[in-house]
């Protein structure tokens, strides 16, 4: 791996979460804002669908392994901050963001904060999920390997 450290289970856990949160807020928020056609539409499920949903099923099959922490989720929780902090300071330099519910000149600081927020609360919820999702996946596996 060129990575090593994004091979290891609890990484692997984290990526788990950030994909499933880019799967709800394309879902939930961003899907509407246009209408792919032909090969853009294609695209579109792979990238925003079916590799969340494919990554997710592989961690929970193959992936999930009970080592997650709870003080796992305070690294995980870099990524979206960082992301969010990158995002809001590179908006005003190239007179554009990423998304239409971090634009500070059209819906105000107020508003961008109350969505920034509401996003980072998913993300802590998924986080927590998946620590307890890690854990019981182990659980079952070894209650069907244990002789009765």
């Amino acid at each position: 791996a060129w990575f090593p450290a994004f091979a290891a289970p609890r990484m692997r856990a984290g990526v788990a979460v950030a994909i499933t949160l880019v799967l709800i807020v394309y879902a939930a928020v961003l899907a509407q804002l246009w209408q792919p056609k032909g090969l853009f539409l294609l695209c579109d499920v792979l990238l925003h669908y079916v590799t969340p949903l494919l990554f997710v099923l592989w961690w929970l099959v193959a992936g999930a392994d009970g080592s997650t922490r709870w003080r796992d989720i305070s690294w995980w929780m870099i990524y979206p901050i960082a992301y969010l902090a990158y995002a809001l300071l590179r908006a005003p330099i190239a007179g554009e963001v990423p998304y239409p519910f971090l634009d500070v000149s059209k819906h105000g600081a107020a508003s961008v904060a109350v969505s920034a927020l509401a996003i980072t609360g998913l993300f802590l919820m998924l986080c927590i999920v998946a620590v307890l999702v890690d854990h019981g996946v182990t659980r079952i596996r070894a209650a069907r390997v244990r002789p009765r």
